[in-house]
């Protein structure tokens, strides 16, 4: 009775084909040695590919662990330079040469802070959300005397 086919595993590192020929090479050519290939040999190179598969998975893994820290730092950065950069606009006062040297400095990313949802790795402008909800007007009740 032939074996039943199983789907293949499009993630797989080892192709459904290279799979039939492991198996071809465990059950009909088991006692067969061709110079170099034979089921051990094929099965090693297979667990080799298998282990490799997996530890690019995980430095993948890490590598996106370590951009996301980097652009959280990066952001954290940009803010206190903003921070920064205002206090010396402050501090220069009267000093022209220091207000000169301010005034050119433009901090790249610097602008409106956008909502934490826009900046949850999507693409900028590809999810639309609402508009804020203005503040409400003033009654007269509530006005300061």
């Amino acid at each position: 009775m032939p074996a039943v086919a199983a789907l293949p595993d499009p993630s797989s590192p080892v192709p459904s084909a290279l799979s039939e020929l492991l198996a071809v090479f465990a059950e009909a050519l088991s006692d067969v040695r061709f110079p170099g290939v034979d089921h051990d040999a094929l099965s090693a190179l297979s667990a080799q590919a298998q282990a490799d598969d997996e530890r690019v998975r995980a430095l993948q893994a890490d590598l996106a662990a370590a951009e996301a820290a980097l652009a959280d730092t990066q952001e954290r950065l940009l803010r206190a330079a903003e921070l920064g950069l205002a206090y010396a606009r402050v501090y220069a006062g009267d000093d022209a040469d220091l207000q000169g040297r301010l005034a050119a400095i433009h901090l790249a990313g610097a602008g409106p802070r956008r909502r934490k949802l826009e900046l949850a790795g999507a693409p900028q402008g590809s999810i639309k959300l609402p508009p804020r909800r203005p503040r409400k007007a003033r009654s007269q009740a509530d006005a300061p005397a």
